[in-house]
């Protein structure tokens, strides 16, 4: 309709050329980089500031979901265990009951957080930006320890049910060692691992202007966030020393292998508790009733193995490993992160679907002809 020509000698002439040459359509004569060098970096990380940040809200959305289902599930296996449990479950009751409390502490921690757990070079960090209540960095700093504290209980609690299962089956005159005092033994236990996780946390992960330093480009160019609007803990597991040469951060590696060998002693007991259930499960016998109990305790067993191990274990032990070989683990769509999150509540609902007690407990709740277990009125004392 018009034909403009601009005119070189005109300010507002050669501003709207500029604007033009800028703004035409990536795909019909993109406009040469080469005079606008500026441009070439501004317009993908923009358009990754924006993507990222769509993937946040995602996560977020995520996040408030699971720990909905989370505190649901959790609540009714608690009102199962509680009422429905048979008693030749013995203290076991007790021990899930602290496994679900614990869960749905993780889970309310998480859903307020909203941690994303990544690494960027040499450096492992779990971070977040929301802050709804507008407390104060050290108490964030509080929260993230805890949320630590919380995950090696989970642990730890796993282990402790493997070892009571193990002893139910054919070391039963070990289980006085869960009663009375014993009982609050094992707890003490699992609260000395977790304190010790978070405390490492909240005295060696700290922030610090070296960490800093190396989020501060990946948190602008993947989230359009300034530092001051990020809470963060970190294990960078090199420092600069006096001549400016990368050493190992010895508290950092203390820390880590002081993880490492919580995960790692966890998870071993939890497979020879297993392997020796399965071995005397094949080669004792009970009466029918009884043996479907062990083998819908044993199957529970093998969910809470299986189920930590892709959830909990091996994608902390993956990104533990990450920073010593300087390998970047993408920040924005942490896998990580994820999967942790769902923990809380695949675990509790697969321990409702195995055991049937629990089973009929959870489908009665939504019929009007509650049925009755068996299994339920089996007495034998553990």
């Amino acid at each position: 309709m018009f034909n403009f020509e601009p005119n070189p000698s005109c300010s507002i002439c050669c501003e709207y050329s500029f604007i033009n040459e800028i703004c035409m359509p990536r795909y019909q004569n993109p406009p040469e980089f080469s005079r606008f060098p500026k441009m070439k970096e501004i317009l993908p990380t923009t358009e990754r500031i924006s993507n990222m940040t769509m993937w946040l809200e995602v996560t977020r959305i995520f996040d408030f979901i699971t720990f909905v289902l989370s505190t649901f599930i959790n609540g009714v296996l608690l009102n199962l265990i509680k009422t429905a449990s048979p008693k030749h479950f013995g203290n076991y009751v007790y021990l899930m009951m602290s496994f679900s409390v614990n869960s749905l502490i993780f889970a309310v921690i998480h859903a307020f957080l909203q941690p994303i757990i990544s690494t960027e070079k040499y450096v492992l960090f779990v971070f977040t930006s929301t802050n709804y209540l507008e407390v104060p960095r050290g108490f964030m700093r509080v929260l993230l320890s805890v949320y630590g504290t919380s995950y090696s209980q989970a642990l730890v609690l796993i282990a402790v049910q493997f070892i009571y299962r193990c002893f139910s089956i054919s070391r039963r005159k070990f289980l006085i060692y869960f009663k009375g005092r014993w009982l609050f033994f094992w707890y003490a236990l699992v609260g000395v691992f977790g304190i010790n996780w978070g405390l490492c946390i909240f005295f060696i992960a700290q922030e610090n202007p070296h960490v800093d330093e190396i989020l501060r480009p990946l948190m602008a160019s993947s989230f359009g966030l300034n530092m001051s609007d990020v809470f963060y803990v970190a294990a960078s597991y090199e420092v600069e020393d006096e001549f400016k040469n990368k050493v190992l951060n010895w508290p950092v590696i203390f820390m880590i292998i002081n993880f490492a060998s919580i995960m790692g002693l966890s998870f071993a007991i939890i497979v020879l508790c297993f392997c020796f259930i399965h071995y005397k499960m094949q080669r004792v016998t009970h009466s029918k009733v009884y043996e479907a109990v062990q083998q819908q305790l044993f199957r529970a067993l093998m969910s809470q193995m299986i189920i930590p191990l892709v959830l909990i274990y091996l994608p902390i032990i993956i990104v533990m490993i990450l920073p010593i070989f300087h390998l970047k683990n993408d920040a924005c769509m942490s896998l990580t992160s994820i999967l942790i999150s769902i923990y809380p509540v695949l675990d509790p609902f697969a321990v409702i679907m195995i055991i049937s007690v629990y089973r009929q407990g959870f489908l009665n709740m939504f019929t009007n002809h509650p049925k009755t277990n068996q299994i339920s009125n089996l007495e034998m004392s553990t």
